[in-house]
């Protein structure tokens, strides 16, 4: 299999949340401790968390500081290419605290290395954060930094991309939990 780099995006403000939702509990666990336990069981050995918080040095994980603070998911996207020392890198938000190792694998499996970006289609939606990015594309996220423009759907629209479908069994997997109300049903 492919030696790949694995970026979870655990910056955010969690606005909508209350809190840091990488640390929410589920199942005895929290959501990030989920995340990185089906990323030790694929073939990633090289995982990284991009955040300030230093409640996740408890995992034992490289963990990054934003280069450009406060920039959303296109801020992540480009610490994490800026820091990683191979081609591909899978990029996770922090909130699918379901995701399982079967999905990990099937997404490495099915990179397209003629595109810059590999990412997922969760029923009628894409979903640039369950992804994989050629480090090549770090450039272009600077260079809309710079510009201020973070809208991550454009950016990704503008880079020669593959989107692959998920299959529908494992959607629920995926479902992003960014409100309390989301993270009430979860826990049900």
């Amino acid at each position: 299999m492919k030696h790949i780099s694995a970026y979870i995006l655990a910056g955010g403000k969690s606005s909508r949340m209350g809190s840091d939702k990488g640390l929410l509990p589920l199942n005895e666990t929290t959501f990030i401790e989920h995340i990185v336990k089906a990323l030790q069981g694929s073939s990633i050995k090289n995982i990284t968390i991009v955040s300030s918080n230093k409640d996740y040095d408890f995992l034992n994980c490289n963990r990054i500081e934003d280069i450009y603070p406060d920039k959303g998911p296109v801020g992540g996207i480009f610490t994490a290419l800026s820091h990683s020392k191979t081609e591909q890198n899978l990029i996770l938000s922090v909130d699918i605290p379901l995701i399982s190792v079967e999905i990990i694998n099937w997404l490495i499996e099915n990179i397209d290395e003629e595109k810059q970006i590999t990412q997922v289609k969760i029923l009628d939606k894409t979903s640039p954060l369950v992804a994989v990015y050629n480090k090549n594309t770090a450039s272009i996220f600077e260079e809309n930094l710079i510009k201020n423009q973070l809208k991550l759907m454009k950016i990704v629209e503008n880079i020669p991309n593959k989107t692959i479908e998920v299959p529908e069994n494992w959607c629920k997997f995926l479902q992003n939990i960014n409100t309390k109300e989301d993270y009430q049903n979860l826990i049900k």
